[in-house]
């Protein structure tokens, strides 16, 4: 006789898939629209900084430029902060495939539009962006372990440092990925970030045999192929270099991010939620659609249900 648990992943993975299919275009309109806003948001940025630079008569353009700039660690914050705010927003919106998660399971057509992204950012970008910092910082952070060698690195044993971070960094992800997934689920549904957190450990206590299964699966099927293509990379690399395998083997890294991020991240949000709404567990009270309303309305100064 199988084992329930296994037939609870099998059906995590089955189901999220059948609902990923059906609403495919609202997931990649979410993500090129989070892409498109991350654009956006640097070329705002850089329009003020550039701006603050004409306007003060203590610095000049060619400050912007590391190589030219006569205030480097200026320069330097600078090119740092711009696009961690712009990546925070960016992964805070696709985040909001979480709520579009939420819709297909609790809604009776089990069907979501890409506008309902926008609502839930509205609802939770704050919580969504704090929670980038705890469960999906690894997740867009690609592999880039090749651009570190013996030659670039100030140790002789680059190579086993810098793969076995990425190791440690690989194992880190994945306990993260089982121990706080449900907070994206959980703070969709009944909107306290510190509740989310109570939440899930709640759902790690009582079903970490199935979270470890079925998070194991997930990195083998998405996480895993870029992993195995750097540890190739880094070890081939002084050997191919100069040869067409190079560009080969770079446009198969961008295949696998692009692949990591169109279906990977989209099941994530679908895998996640689907094991939020199976569990039985002590919930707090999640959000009705008159509360949910309400709250995001409120932020507009319209009045809702008031009878």
């Amino acid at each position: 006789m199988k084992s329930t648990k296994v037939s609870e992943t099998k059906t995590d993975f089955k189901i999220s898939w059948q609902f990923f299919k059906a609403n495919y275009k609202s997931f990649l309109a979410t993500e090129l629209f989070a892409f498109f806003a991350f654009f956006i948001v640097i070329s705002i940025l850089m329009g003020v900084l550039i701006l603050i630079f004409v306007l003060s008569p203590d610095l000049v353009l060619s400050d912007l430029i590391p190589q030219n700039s006569s205030h480097v660690d200026i320069t330097f914050r600078v090119w740092l902060i711009l696009p961690i705010l712009a990546y925070l927003i960016m992964v805070g919106f696709l985040y909001g495939q979480f709520g579009l998660a939420y819709d297909i399971f609790t809604s009776g057509d089990m069907f979501s539009e890409f506008k309902k992204a926008f609502s839930y950012f509205k609802e939770h970008w704050w919580k969504y962006i704090l929670l980038t910092f705890v469960t999906g910082l690894s997740f867009f952070v690609p592999n880039n372990i090749r651009q570190i060698n013996a030659e670039m690195s100030p140790w002789r044993s680059s190579d086993a440092l810098v793969i076995t971070f990425e190791v440690i960094r690989f194992l880190l992800f994945f306990i993260i990925l089982v121990v706080f997934s449900s907070t994206l689920p959980s703070v969709t549904a009944q909107g306290n970030l510190k509740n989310s957190f109570r939440e899930s450990s709640r759902i790690v206590k009582k079903e970490w045999k199935r979270l470890i299964k079925t998070w194991g699966i997930y990195f083998l099927l998405f996480i895993s192929p870029s992993f195995i293509l750097a540890i190739v990379f880094q070890f081939t690399y002084p050997v191919l270099t100069g040869t067409v395998w190079i560009i080969v083997m770079q446009i198969i890294a961008i295949i696998l991010l692009l692949y990591k991020l169109f279906i990977g991240f989209p099941m994530l949000a679908l895998i996640a939620t689907r094991i939020y709404n199976s569990v039985d567990f002590e919930r707090f009270k999640p959000l009705t659609k008159h509360e949910r309303i309400s709250k995001v309305d409120k932020d507009d100064k319209i009045v809702v249900g008031s009878d």
